[in-house]
């Protein structure tokens, strides 16, 4: 294969040149504005000569809707209107692409060269709507030097057949030619220049938008220590998640960028050594240049349960066991491998679509993950209780609060009821003025139950399984995920919550997610583009 998208064959030959880079919509996108642009131009000049031919000379004979240059004119805006019309509302493969492009420049020009009719002034001005026009497409359609050189050039030529015809300024047929075979070498050279800087310019973007075999697409959050950003596999054409997490300034107490490099790796293993469909997928992590860390994660489509209690209130008690339960598999997946995630909260656990199936639970951000076992070592404990706090307070088993090195695995039961009662009630378990104060009642305080805090029906056992997951002493909580999971299952009848009611609820609340490029589409517009390059130097996975 060759390293140039220009010299490959494609069995799409009239649409090579095209960057498709972004997909087919892009170019329909700019197509249409080219198109837009010089109807409207042109359109005007056009009107105008109208309207100044019936005021200002009623009685002309040579009135723009009566000569050649006239129907010419008029000939070349409608062109660019077509253009316009159908690069907004139709959707081309990338041949037709190509052949729009293609045709409707070169249909436009020819049209301005007809303007050249009796006077040779006439050339000046078709000279200059040609010019305009080749110029305005370089900008605007991204597209290769090579393919506007070309297209350009043939685009030109009538204007030199012109100047040949009527040469300029009463000048003799080899000066008027030559006149106009410089002009529009100039405007060649101009527009060619043009689409190189610009298509250098888009390409070095993608670059810099580049991780490894990844290129990032757009950002879809941000936080204290870093990004996420959507991003596809260049060829596999597999969306993700990239997570950035940027050196922390001095003071910070993740300053340490060996402590945060190796931290890092640990969440990055943690994650990928879990088999469970629940947990989020991991694909890949490394280290740039500038000392980013990031790592690649499948990129999920819905709500995490902070986001889905906000936007639609508290959830029925069959759909939250339907969503617990799954969480629960994934935590018995981490428990088993001897890891305790320690920072279970609604942001943390997401509810997608994975496929056809929905209200998927993935459980994300195992970024506080410990070992399931005494500590082992000063370095296990640097890299585990670095930090201000190991959690987020609203969620905190009150052995974390009261800062037990013991605790094990019966903490993310103790979150994990906290979830349940945010769910079913859309309320905190403690909500108190300050982060000491909701702290406190977690290491002191009962907390209500959830059926007198809102109107909803919960059922009493399901009621009592939550109450049981918020006890003080881990030994009164269900031991293991495994054993919630049953219990939180016989809490409701089952099938309570069908799939049916899954997808009539993900079909009234969110009908555009997974809306996303078709594989066909973007298979297309990697046809015409190079081959992936290696990893940056001192990248590392």
């Amino acid at each position: 294969m060759s390293s140039s998208a220009e010299g490959r064959k494609s069995p799409v030959g009239v649409g090579v040149g095209l960057d498709t880079s972004e997909g087919r919509a892009f170019v329909h996108e700019r197509l249409a504005l080219l198109g837009k642009v010089i109807f409207l131009l042109a359109g005007s000049f056009w009107m105008v000569g109208f309207v100044a031919s019936i005021f200002l000379a009623p009685h002309q004979t040579d009135r723009p809707e009566s000569t050649r240059a006239g129907w010419a004119h008029l000939t070349g805006a409608l062109t660019m209107g077509a253009l316009w019309l159908s690069a907004r509302r139709g959707n081309f493969s990338l041949r037709a692409l190509g052949l729009l492009d293609a045709g409707a420049t070169l249909l436009t020009c020819f049209a301005w060269a007809a303007i050249i009719e009796t006077s040779p002034e006439d050339v000046y001005v078709a000279m200059l709507a040609s010019m305009a026009t080749v110029t305005a497409r370089a900008a605007v359609v991204p597209s290769s030097a090579k393919r506007t050189f070309w297209l350009t050039t043939v685009a030109l030529l009538p204007i030199i057949a012109g100047a040949a015809y009527k040469p300029p300024g009463g000048a003799g047929l080899f000066m008027g030619v030559l006149g106009a075979v410089l002009w529009n070498s100039c405007a060649i050279a101009c527009a060619t220049v043009t689409s190189n800087v610009i298509y250098g310019l888009r390409q070095r973007v993608k670059e810099a938008m580049e991780l490894g075999q990844y290129t990032l697409e757009q950002k879809i959050g941000s936080g204290g220590m870093g990004e996420v950003w959507r991003a596809r596999h260049r060829f596999l054409i597999r969306p993700a998640a990239i997570k950035l997490i940027r050196p922390q300034p001095a003071g910070s107490p993740m300053a340490d960028p060996e402590l945060l490099h190796r931290r890092f790796e640990r969440e990055a293993r943690a994650t990928a050594a879990l088999r469970s469909p629940h947990t989020v997928q991991l694909y890949d992590f490394g280290i740039t240049d500038d000392g980013t860390l990031y790592y690649v994660m499948e990129l999920l489509e819905g709500f995490n349960l902070e986001q889905l209690v906000e936007r639609f209130g508290p959830v029925p008690a069959e759909r939250a066991v339907h969503i617990l339960d799954q969480a629960c598999r994934s935590l018995a997946d981490a428990h088993a491998n001897g890891l305790v995630h320690r920072d279970i909260k609604p942001a943390n656990i997401f509810v997608s679509r994975s496929g056809l199936e929905v209200d998927f639970v993935k459980v994300l951000d195992f970024g506080l993950v410990k070992l399931d076992a005494p500590v082992r070592g000063e370095e296990a404990t640097r890299l585990s209780t670095t930090g201000t706090m190991t959690g987020t307070p609203a969620f905190m088993a009150p052995e974390t609060v009261l800062g037990e090195e013991k605790s094990d695995h019966r903490v993310d039961i103790y979150s994990l009821g906290c979830v349940a009662y945010w769910m079913l009630t859309g309320q905190l378990v403690f909500e108190g003025a300050t982060v000491m104060k909701v702290m406190l009642d977690h290491a002191s305080s009962e907390p209500r139950p959830p059926s007198t805090r809102v109107e909803l029906a919960i059922p009493p056992a399901l009621e009592e399984l939550v109450l049981c997951c918020l006890a003080k002493e881990p030994a009164k909580r269900p031991a293991t995920a495994a054993e919630l999971s049953a219990r939180l299952r016989a809490s409701v009848p089952p099938g309570a919550w069908t799939p049916e009611r899954a997808a009539s609820w993900w079909s009234a609340h969110a009908p555009a997610l997974g809306e996303s490029r078709p594989v066909a589409d973007v298979l297309l517009s990697q046809e015409a583009r190079p081959p992936a390059r290696v990893q940056r130097p001192g990248t590392r996975s």
